[in-house]
């Protein structure tokens, strides 16, 4: 009888998000070129790494603080453009923890999750996991272009909230400000909360953040794991300018989410701009590469993309581009990972610099 208290209605999702796909088998022998998960291509910075050979003693035995106030004050100094107190960031375990407190509060059994699809598939199954209903704005193929007239056609319909990427996964492309500024005054209208999820947004500039947009219905989450070349330490923010959202969400969200060594190596990371200035650099020159490389290829389709963001949507007319590009050595994300997509697309990222040589080729012959 204790088996039927289970919710087994979510066994009935079957979506799965892209980093529970299927393993891909490769040719023996062959070194595969890692084009999958959203990890820095030049891996993790150098202030991080000589404070980890540092070996500097952190006293694991005590609970991490409740809310890192010292990390909070940093991001705000740091990113003094957004104009924010630290009492508007709210803190988390990565950009997905901060989601799943945020949708725990904002949505719940008969709500409305609306945004772009395909898009971050993870957070839109939390949606549903709550109960939720999910109303996606489908993207048209090959191009996948966002209008911005489109989404505020959604907006009509008053769902409780507006979930965008930006930039957007998987395509990379960016919704400019001044149309997040748009969509957020016409949710604020429609009674409808906005969430930029700019789990990439460390690849453009702090003034084309969403963060430096003063609405109450808007939220921009924030993640180390991207631009700042840190998945491993789990830690995320958010720029939360409701108080009432911000009290309900420290209420909410379960104590300690950050751990002491965490908070540690983020305060590490925001004291080297470099690194960051380094990673956009290069993958920007990077991806002008490979998006010249699958032009010529006369059977393949690339979506609307910036060539800041160093991911991109690839797509052909019929059959499995994830097996097809594993023949050849390379790893990437497949379509059946996303809503509305099958594994005739496929999300690249931008490999390491010691292997972007190797991947131009690979792509010719694939």
């Amino acid at each position: 009888m204790w088996r039927g208290k289970l919710p087994r209605e979510i066994f009935e999702i079957a979506q799965q998000g892209y980093a529970a796909a299927e393993p891909v088998v490769y040719p023996e022998g062959l070194e595969v070129i890692d084009c999958g998960l959203g990890t820095n291509p030049l891996g993790m910075p150098e202030s991080l790494r000589r404070f980890l050979e540092k070996g500097i003693p952190c006293d694991l035995c005590d609970y991490p603080e409740p809310e890192p106030e010292g990390l909070k004050q940093a991001i705000a100094t740091v990113h003094d453009a957004w104009k924010v107190s630290p009492d508007q960031l709210l803190v988390g375990g990565g950009s997905i923890g901060l989601l799943v407190s945020l949708f725990r509060i904002l949505l719940r059994p008969g709500s409305v999750l609306s945004g772009v699809s395909p898009q971050f598939t993870d957070p839109v199954l939390q949606a549903l996991y709550n109960g939720a209903s999910y109303e996606p704005l489908r993207l048209v193929p090959p191009r996948f272009t966002i209008d911005t007239a489109f989404v505020l056609e959604a907006l009509e319909k008053k769902p409780d909230v507006l979930y965008l990427d930006r930039p957007h996964n998987p395509t990379g492309q960016v919704l400019s400000l001044e149309d997040v500024a748009r969509l957020a005054r016409f949710a604020m209208e429609a009674g409808t909360w906005v969430i930029s999820d700019e789990a990439y947004g460390d690849f453009l500039p702090d003034d084309e953040s969403a963060a430096v947009l003063d609405f109450p219905n808007l939220v921009t989450c924030r993640s180390f794991s991207k631009g700042p070349g840190a998945a491993g330490i789990r830690a995320g923010f958010a720029i939360c300018r409701d108080p009432d959202l911000a009290a309900l969400f420290r209420k909410v969200q379960p104590p300690f989410v950050i751990g002491t060594l965490d908070v540690r190596m983020a305060l590490e990371i925001l004291k080297d701009p470099a690194a960051l200035q380094e990673t956009r650099a290069y993958v920007r020159a990077a991806k002008a590469r490979i998006l010249d490389a699958v032009s010529k290829k006369p059977d393949w389709f690339v979506a609307d993309t910036d060539e800041r963001v160093p991911i991109l949507l690839l797509s052909q007319a019929s059959g499995s581009l994830v097996r097809r590009l594993a023949a050849v050595g390379v790893a990437c994300e497949g379509g059946s990972g996303y809503f509305g997509l099958d594994d005739r697309s496929v999300r690249l990222r931008v490999p390491a610099p010691s292997r972007l040589e190797a991947l131009l080729e690979r792509l010719a012959n694939a």
